[in-house]
C-alpha cells in the first residue's frame, strides 16, 4: 500500500510536469487572494469583491485561498501551487483506502486504492488549482474519522475531529454541509448516546465561528461562511439558463442574463451580501413562477455528471478549469469504466456490509451539486471516492471468487446466514 502511494504522487508529480496550464477563471482569483493574505494575513478590504462590489468581501470561502497562501510562503510560483494539488490528490488516495478498510474490509482497501491511484478523473484535477482538491480530502478525513469512532476506546475525541474537518470542508465550499446529517447519524451509531451527534456539530460550527464574526466585523452582515448564494442561484434559474439548447440549466454570470441586466449596473452601489440578497429574490421568483426548474436543473446535471449530456458539456467544462481536450476524453472514459464497476459493486456482500450512512453523503451531495451547477469533472471530485470504494469491492469480490474453492465449487446452495459467514470468512482471510 505504501509503494502505491508513492507511485500515486509520481503519476501526479509527472501530470504536473508534462502538462501546460494557464489559471483562468475561479483559479485566477483564487491566486489572487492567496496573494493578499500571504501579504496582508486576510483578504484586502475593497479588493476582489465579487461583481464590482463596494467594501469587504466574502464571495470565494476562505481555507483553498489560506491552504494556497501558506504554499505562496514558501514558493509563488504556479508550479508549487500545482505541486500542492498532486500531494492533496494523493492525501485523497489514502484516505480513499482507509475508509475502504474501516467499511468493507482490507481486500476492498487495497482494490480501491490501487483504482483511486491511477483513476484520471483524479490524476487530471491533481494538475489544476479547482478548490474540490481541498474540500475532496477534507471531507473524506470527516467521514473516515466518524468510522473510527466505533472502535475507539475515547469515540468523543474522534467524533470532534470529525466535525472539525467537516467544518474546514465547508470553510472550502459550504454546500458540503449536507453531509452533517449523515455524519450526525453516524456519531450516534457509533456512541448511542444523544451527545454524539453534539458533540460533531459543535465542533463543525467552532470551527466556522472566527470566519463568521470575521464577516460580521468586515460586511456588517450575517454570512456564516460565503455570500455566494445570491450569484450561484440567480446563474441557474433564470430564462437564459432554461432556455439554453445545448446544456440546459447551465449555470452562467448574472450579468449576461437579460433579466438581471438591471444589477450589473447597481452592483457599484451595493455590497456583497446586499447584491446577493437581490439576486436571490430573482431566483426565488423564478422558481416560483416555474415550480418544475429544480427538477429540471436536477436532471440535466445529473447527466451532465454522469458525463451523457453530449461531448460540448464536458469539453467547455473541461476548458474552464484549464484541462486539454485530449486529457478530459481520458477521463470521461475512465469515469465511465469506473460507473460500470461501481455498479457491480453495489451489489456486493461488502457494500452491503458497510453502514447505510456511508452511501447517504454522496447521495446528499449529489442533490446539492445537481440542483445548482454540475461541470466535470471537478464538482463531481468528492462524488468520485464513493464509487472507487464500490469499483473495489466488485474487484475484491471477483479476486475472491477466483482463488476460493468455495466460489469454484458445485453443490447445494447455502443457506443465507451461512452463505454471510463463509463470505465473511473469506473476506478476512
Amino acid at each position: 500500500m505504501a509503494a502505491l502511494l508513492l507511485a500515486s504522487l509520481a503519476i501526479r508529480v509527472v501530470q504536473v510536469e508534462t502538462t501546460s496550464y494557464t489559471p483562468r477563471f475561479d483559479a485566477a482569483s483564487y491566486l489572487a487572494l492567496a496573494g493578499q493574505i500571504a501579504r496582508s494575513g486576510d483578504y484586502a478590504s475593497g479588493a476582489g469583491a465579487a461583481a464590482g462590489t463596494r467594501g469587504a468581501t466574502a464571495y470565494f470561502p476562505p481555507a483553498y485561498p489560506y491552504f494556497l497562501a501558506a504554499v505562496a510562503k514558501v514558493s509563488t510560483s504556479v508550479e508549487a501551487a500545482r505541486i500542492s494539488q498532486a500531494v492533496l490528490g494523493t492525501v485523497t488516495v489514502a484516505l480513499v483506502a482507509l475508509i475502504a478498510l474501516e467499511a468493507c474490509g482490507a481486500a476492498v482497501a487495497l482494490a480501491a486504492l490501487l483504482i483511486a491511484a491511477v483513476y484520471p478523473a483524479m490524476v487530471e484535477l491533481s494538475a489544476v488549482l479547482v478548490v474540490q482538491n481541498l474540500l475532496t480530502p477534507l471531507l473524506l478525513g470527516a467521514v473516515c474519522t466518524a468510522l473510527r469512532a466505533r472502535r475507539a476506546a475515547r469515540p468523543s475525541l474522534w467524533l470532534a475531529g470529525s466535525g472539525a474537518l467537516l467544518g474546514l470542508a465547508a470553510l472550502t465550499h459550504q454546500e458540503v454541509l449536507v453531509a452533517a446529517v449523515p455524519l450526525g447519524f453516524a456519531a450516534w451509531w457509533a456512541v448511542r448516546k444523544p451527545l454524539a451527534p453534539v458533540i460533531l456539530l459543535a465542533s463543525t460550527a467552532l470551527v466556522i465561528a472566527p470566519w463568521t464574526i470575521r464577516n460580521a466585523s468586515e460586511l456588517h452582515s450575517f454570512v456564516p461562511i460565503s455570500d455566494e448564494t445570491g450569484i450561484t442561484l440567480a446563474g441557474t434559474y433564470n430564462p437564459a439558463s432554461a432556455s439554453d439548447p445545448v446544456i440546459p440549466y447551465r449555470w452562467r454570470i448574472f450579468f449576461v442574463v437579460p433579466r438581471y441586466k438591471d444589477l450589473e449596473a447597481a452592483a457599484p452601489h451595493l455590497t456583497e451580501p446586499q447584491l446577493s440578497s437581490r439576486l436571490t429574490s430573482r431566483a426565488v421568483s423564478y422558481i416560483g413562477d416555474h415550480p418544475l426548474a429544480p427538477v429540471a436543473a436536477i436532471a440535466h446535471n445529473t447527466l451532465r455528471l454522469l458525463e451523457l449530456e453530449g461531448s460540448f458539456a464536458w469539453r467547455a467544462s473541461a476548458y474552464v478549469i484549464g484541462i486539454s481536450r485530449g486529457v478530459a476524453v481520458i477521463g470521461v472514459v475512465g469515469f465511465w469504466l469506473l460507473a460500470v464497476l461501481a455498479l457491480a459493486g453495489a451489489f456486493t456482500m461488502a457494500a452491503r456490509r458497510a453502514p447505510r450512512w456511508l452511501w447517504a453523503v454522496p447521495v446528499l451531495l449529489w442533490l446539492a451539486i445537481a440542483a445548482v451547477n454540475a461541470e466535470t469533472p471537478r464538482f463531481r471530485e468528492p462524488l468520485d471516492p464513493f464509487l472507487i470504494l464500490l469499483a473495489g469491492c466488485a474487484i475484491a469480490r471477483v479476486a475472491q471468487l477466483g482463488r476460493s474453492p468455495i466460489g469454484r465449487q458445485s453443490g447445494p446452495p447455502v443457506a443465507g446466514g451461512q452463505r454471510e459467514l463463509v463470505e465473511m470468512h473469506q473476506s478476512l482471510a
